[in-house]
């Protein structure tokens, strides 16, 4: 396929675009337990922040319709991420707490558009492999964040998130990307038929998401604190552990359309893969500890993207829509709760308790995660294979 071609994939923007959010979201987590001397703040303190990136995210996790109802993803895509680039600059240069929370409260806002606009294409591409994509730019550029942080300086980390989301901007701007033509479909406000969502199917999904979403932001946002309080390692050591945690999301995600499994075994061997990595980690040397964390993003990676391209399987095709907007609410919803909470039982228990709720959330999720791979919709044919997308093959 020619270069040309490649640059019309509205797959290559929405990489860009998923590249460009995370880089904070990885930042902030590792660099907090340094950084929180510049503004007189306690470790616990990043439970703060985190509950203001949550509630901003999660209070427009599902606006994919409303906004595309009104203006066209293009527009939608390129002012998000120029007001991206805006916070992220305001963040990295400004020095009082109390303006630092206004940002990511801002940043999380933004982060959940532009997530749900992202999750209402991917709905609609139904592909494991391009979600995989997708969600493995994510986790690069939460791998980022944290690398430049430890290499160079916070305000480094923003500023480097700044500029990956102008150049998000500049690509979601043109015209010539080939959008699919359902994401256009709310504009024409054509009635469709009311349909029934099963309720079993619906809530497992839920629920699956939840969990496994919450241990993926609370593993990001706490184990630079956890090695650091805990386990005696150094600030740039926990910081780079924190990367290579993003690191093993990114390979795993990039890597998942090559894995030859059906999604039910993706599933029930990366959850099972969570579960004894969070159960090894405190068992295991510091140095061992650290690089557990890289094998538990690993784990991690390709659970979410996973149970969204699947989300008709469990529902129907005529309610993944709706369904893929309730997950993305639910998944921050719990990220932002079980993240937040746990800076108040830093601050009553010490940063050893870290590990045991993450042990504790895996338990819970594990089983849940399980019979989300033995339910299929009547009105949709079991997924039993797995396709290989690349970038040039994608829509």
């Amino acid at each position: 396929m020619s270069q040309g071609a490649r640059l019309r994939s509205p797959l290559l923007v929405e990489c860009m675009i998923y590249l460009a959010i995370s880089t904070p979201l990885g930042l902030f987590g590792a660099a907090w337990p340094q950084q929180r001397e510049q503004f007189g703040q306690s470790s616990g303190a990043l439970g703060l922040l985190i509950l203001a990136y949550g509630i901003g995210r999660l209070s427009t996790a599902a606006t994919a319709l409303p906004i595309l109802c009104r203006v066209h993803i293009r527009v939608a895509n390129t002012v998000l991420c120029l007001l991206f680039v805006v916070a992220d600059l305001v963040a990295g240069f400004g020095q009082n707490f109390v303006m630092l929370i206004v940002c990511f409260a801002v940043i999380g806002l933004l982060t959940g558009a532009l997530d749900s606009l992202g999750a209402r294409f991917q709905t609609l591409v139904r592909n494991v492999g391009s979600a995989g994509l997708m969600f493995g730019c994510y986790g690069l550029g939460a791998a980022l964040g944290p690398a430049v942080s430890a290499v160079f300086s916070w305000t480094a980390g923003f500023v480097l998130a700044a500029l990956l989301a102008l150049l998000a901007a500049l690509l979601a701007v043109r015209p010539q990307v080939d959008w699919p033509a359902g994401l256009m479909e709310p504009r024409h406000k054509r009635k469709v038929p009311a349909t029934e969502t099963r309720t079993v199917p619906l809530v497992l999904s839920l629920l699956a998401v939840a969990g496994f979403c919450a241990l993926e932001a609370t593993s990001a946002n706490w184990s630079a604190t956890y090695l650091e309080g805990a386990r005696g390692a150094s600030a740039v050591a926990a910081s780079l552990a924190v990367s290579g945690f993003w690191a093993g999301i990114t390979f795993g995600r990039l890597f998942l359309g090559r894995v030859p499994w059906p999604p039910s075994r993706i599933l029930t061997v990366a959850g099972l893969s969570v579960l004894v990595t969070l159960v090894l980690i405190p068992l295991l040397p510091t140095r061992l500890a650290m690089f557990g964390f890289v094998f538990l993003g690993l784990a991690l990676a390709g659970i979410f993207p996973t149970l969204l391209s699947t989300t008709a399987d469990r529902v129907g095709h005529a309610a993944a829509g709706k369904v893929s907007g309730w997950q993305l609410l639910t998944a921050n919803f719990a990220a932002t709760c079980v993240s937040a909470l746990m800076g108040l039982l830093v601050v009553r228990f010490g940063p050893q308790v870290i590990i045991f709720v993450l042990v504790g959330v895996a338990l819970c999720a594990l089983p849940v995660l399980i019979l989300c791979t033995r339910i299929h919709s009547p009105d949709e044919p079991p997924n039993t294979a797995q396709r290989v997308v690349r970038p040039e093959h994608a829509p």
